[in-house]
């Protein structure tokens, strides 16, 4: 009885610690919060969790060439020159949404973009925006995984002339990766506990003469 009540505690253990050790990175990106003026725009070094890492910054634009899927702001990748924006992202099984729009009028070589995970290239894509008076929004969806901290990137393509994509409603849903230890902890918990149950299965049998 004992042995099966230790096997038991080591398994109920196991279980306990197999749990996440680190918290995932869960967003959605509007850039709604900046207050930009009507038919303007403004070129920020971050925002709304982003930051800069190529080019002269992030543009918002509030209805200055297009409109934003979501009231006021988008995000154009390609403000003074081709851009690039990060943001750093846990351990976790990711889905990335969101919404690309090529800029009205401005042909697909000017309207590339890049989806990176760290060196990871999750998509590249063109947009063209030839004949179109207004933004044509369109949903894009991925799914990944990353076992550490990473940069998730968002990267401006094609002609370095001002002119890009555009970006709005970026959303990251994630669930958590176990570390290794905890798999390892469990793994040696489960073992243990069919071992022990295997061993009470054997009878002795015993002869007297």
């Amino acid at each position: 009885m004992r042995t099966k009540a230790l096997a038991a505690t080591i398994a109920a253990l196991a279980l306990a610690t197999a749990t996440p050790a680190l918290a995932v990175t869960n967003f959605l990106s509007t850039f709604d919060d900046v207050a930009v003026g009507a038919g303007q725009y403004v070129i920020l070094p971050s925002v709304d969790g982003w930051t800069a890492i190529s080019g002269a910054g992030i543009e918002l634009q509030n209805h200055a060439a297009g409109t934003p899927f979501s009231e006021n702001n988008l995000v154009e990748l390609d403000s003074n020159n081709n851009t690039a924006m990060s943001r750093i992202i846990e351990a976790g099984t990711y889905v990335l949404t969101g919404q690309v729009s090529a800029r009205p009028g401005v042909a697909a070589a000017s309207s590339g973009l890049d989806i990176l995970i760290g060196n990871t290239v999750l998509s590249s894509a063109t947009y063209d925006g030839t004949g179109l008076s207004d933004t044509a929004w369109n949903p894009f969806s991925f799914a990944f995984t990353v076992t550490a901290p990473t940069e998730l990137i968002f990267r401006a393509s094609g002609t370095n002339d001002s002119l890009g994509a555009y970006l709005d409603n970026i959303q990251l849903v994630g669930s958590p990766v176990p570390e290794v230890a905890t798999w390892v902890m469990l793994i040696l918990g489960i073992g243990f506990v069919g071992g022990a149950l295997r061993r009470r299965r054997k009878t002795t049998v015993r002869f007297a003469f």
